[in-house]
């Protein structure tokens, strides 16, 4: 079977981790590079790919089988329209733009041109990710009432060089935490409020540099995100996870979750119990599920996405989900600014 022609708008950080996952897919095939920075050339020399500056660009000389869009999330919605009328699926990166205005226009364009968009919340392609939700809807833990996620990492001045990251839109929140939001409601269900607040102290941009998040699920369960990119630290999903070798594994867990039968530790899933009797006075137990995580949960996307293109599945993580994550997103920044609880 021919592989699938992937082509790559926006070679960032992600746009190059997207190069490396197609070249490692057994079922895709880089097609073309689009990109307005000069430099990318070289990335399509690397790969003896075409070079395009836009996207019209690209579909007036050779059309794609698929297109990933890794461009900063304000420009989401033009470089998504002209794909998806075209009706080439769409691969976007998350969050699924910078306004609920915007991401519900490109969800429409999607609907409208019937054809499929995909958001890139890689993690729930992680086989870890499954195992974690089967043993919450099993009930293993039974009743969830409350969960805490940690993001902590320290970014490089150099990360900085682009401008994008220093203004609206580009913090820990919509770039970091979106994952981690996207991921507990995969995990625990819909989300009726939010409460957060935020600080810029450290780097003193336009962003949020740390932020702590409350949010209270339809379910009664609570959950905290801690969130910063000024904090030198082994706990976020990236250093524990261990599905990204550019990231040094620590062993650690960044998700804590909690039910009337038991607790887990995420990722390394250390599930605690009592044997017989619940209770603080006996000796509590754990069991290490000794589940691998998968080192190329961007490469099982894009298999993802090809079979998408093959008509044999439907998109896991759609534009609705997308829309979700953004609507509390929203919310959360609302929510830091007036301090008042914010209801999604």
């Amino acid at each position: 079977m021919n592989k699938v022609k992937i082509s790559v708008v926006g070679i960032g950080l992600m746009g190059n981790q997207h190069l490396n996952a197609i070249e490692r897919s057994h079922k895709a095939i880089l097609h073309s590079i689009v990109d307005i920075n000069k430099d990318s050339r070289l990335h399509a020399k690397k790969y003896k790919v075409p070079f395009y500056k836009t996207s019209g660009e690209l579909l007036k000389n050779n059309k794609p089988d698929a297109v990933i869009i890794a461009t900063p999330n304000q420009f989401h919605e033009k470089h998504t329209s002209s794909f998806l009328k075209a009706k080439i699926p769409v691969l976007l990166e998350k969050p699924i733009s910078d306004n609920i205005l915007s991401a519900k226009k490109i969800i429409n364009n999607s609907k409208k041109n019937k054809t499929h968009l995909l958001i890139g919340y890689h993690r729930r392609h992680n086989s870890i990710v499954t195992s974690l939700k089967k043993k919450i809807e099993s009930g293993q833990l039974g009743k969830i009432v409350s969960a805490n996620v940690m993001c902590w990492v320290y970014k490089h001045k150099d990360y900085f060089k682009e401008k994008w990251r220093i203004k609206k839109g580009g913090g820990p929140l919509g770039i970091n935490l979106v994952h981690d939001i996207d991921l507990i409601c995969y995990l625990l269900g819909t989300v009726n409020s939010v409460q957060a607040l935020t600080s810029n102290s450290i780097r003193k941009y336009k962003v949020e540099d740390t932020a702590i998040v409350n949010l209270v699920f339809k379910s009664g369960a609570l959950c905290t995100l801690n969130v910063s990119d000024t904090i030198v630290a082994p706990w976020s999903y990236e250093l524990t996870s261990g599905e990204n070798s550019a990231y040094p594994a620590t062993n650690q867990s960044c998700y804590y979750i909690g039910g009337t039968k038991g607790s887990v530790q995420f990722p390394n899933l250390k599930h605690w119990y009592n044997k017989k009797e619940r209770s603080w006075w006996k000796k509590i137990f754990h069991k290490d599920e000794g589940t691998k995580s998968s080192k190329y949960t961007l490469v099982n996307q894009i298999d993802h996405l090809c079979d998408i293109v093959r008509k044999k599945t439907k998109p896991k993580i759609n534009g609705n989900d997308g829309l979700i994550s953004l609507k509390i997103l929203d919310a959360i920044l609302r929510s830091s600014k007036s301090g008042k609880k914010i209801k999604i």
